[in-house]
């Protein structure tokens, strides 16, 4: 029985997917031609990446694919192979990042996407307003909250002050309160805040609001970044979405480092007890950053409870997907 599992990001890099792969023991390839990433060269970038996928597929013949979703094209491609070269050996499964729901950019392929969800195995949702979408449509879906990297390897290769110091994980994007980050520093003026991300992605106003406090680390990988993450006192992960359910914060429970969160309903519902939650203000970040640092035991202690009990709750879900796999399977085997 070939129980070879397969699973395709359209993108550079997934925290999820890394995690999800591995629990899995499935392959994880990446899939991705950022010379074509422009808005004109977009429709080329997803013909060369579906060529890539199929020839991918053609090459591994995987029993299951699991494909992250968006952009809708990738799955698109690898149901059409599913339906054309698997026959009814191989079958998918869609993992769906919180932008296939809520990024307007994917709204008009809420139909292809309910077609999708139809016909994979299952659908794999990271946040849990999005049960209501999979709901409606009446497909099977579980929902599978991030698991717990592994940031066991770092290196020191960020330097770090002793003391006061927080990790801010950015990606400067359009939904990170970064100005407010930055006022938030300059009311704790004795605290050095290191910030990730390319600062490509920084306007040219933002960058003139910089405190001295900030340390722009850049974009980093690997563990150079557990490294960071590792050497701080604490860390801070801020969004403004209301459906965010932060990627970052798993890697902070991770570590079980005292971390402050954006007060969001996702993360209200699994980080309450252990991370210190804020409204996204200067005044309610600084004054977090100060309970942090002034209660640190306190909250490492906090962290270590939260994450043991995280890890009980996804378990039992984690588990169900394991079941459904081997039962799918089974029931695929010729007669």
């Amino acid at each position: 029985m070939n129980n070879k599992i397969l699973y395709i990001v359209w993108y550079t890099y997934a925290r999820r997917a890394e995690t999800v792969s591995r629990e899995l023991q499935a392959k994880l390839v990446f899939i991705y031609e950022p010379r074509l990433r422009t808005f004109w060269l977009n429709p080329l970038r997803y013909l060369v990446q579906c060529w890539k996928t199929w020839r991918l597929l053609e090459q591994e013949r995987p029993a299951f694919v699991i494909v992250q979703s968006p952009p809708i094209f990738a799955p698109l491609a690898v149901a059409l192979w599913c339906k054309l070269r698997g026959r009814k050996q191989v079958s998918y499964i869609l993992d769906c990042h919180p932008s296939t729901f809520y990024n307007r950019r994917w709204r008009w392929a809420f139909p292809l996407l309910r077609w999708l969800a139809h016909n994979a195995v299952v659908s794999l949702l990271c946040n849990e307003d999005a049960q209501k979408y999979l709901a409606q449509w009446q497909a099977n879906y579980i929902f599978l909250p991030d698991g717990l990297p592994d940031l066991s390897s770092y290196s020191n290769e960020v330097p770090v002050q002793s003391g006061k110091s927080i990790a801010v994980i950015s990606a400067f994007a359009h939904d990170e309160p970064a100005g407010t980050i930055f006022k938030a520093a300059r009311l704790t003026p004795d605290v050095t805040f290191y910030v990730t991300g390319d600062t490509a992605g920084m306007t040219s106003e933002l960058l003139a609001s910089k405190p001295e406090n900030i340390v722009l680390t850049g974009f980093l990988r690997g563990s150079t970044y557990n490294g960071l993450l590792h050497n701080v006192r604490g860390i801070m992960i801020l969004a403004t979405m209301i459906t965010t359910l932060s990627c970052g914060a798993f890697e902070a429970l991770s570590l079980a480092k005292p971390s402050i969160v954006s007060d969001l309903p996702e993360q209200r519902r699994w980080f309450s007890d252990g991370f210190l939650l804020v409204e996204n203000t200067p005044e309610d970040i600084a004054q977090a950053v100060e309970i942090l640092l002034n209660e640190h035991a306190a909250y490492v202690k906090k962290a270590e409870i939260l994450r043991a009990k995280y890890i009980a709750a996804r378990q039992p879900k984690l588990e169900k997907l394991l079941s459904l796999l081997v039962s799918h399977a089974v029931n695929s085997l010729p007669e």
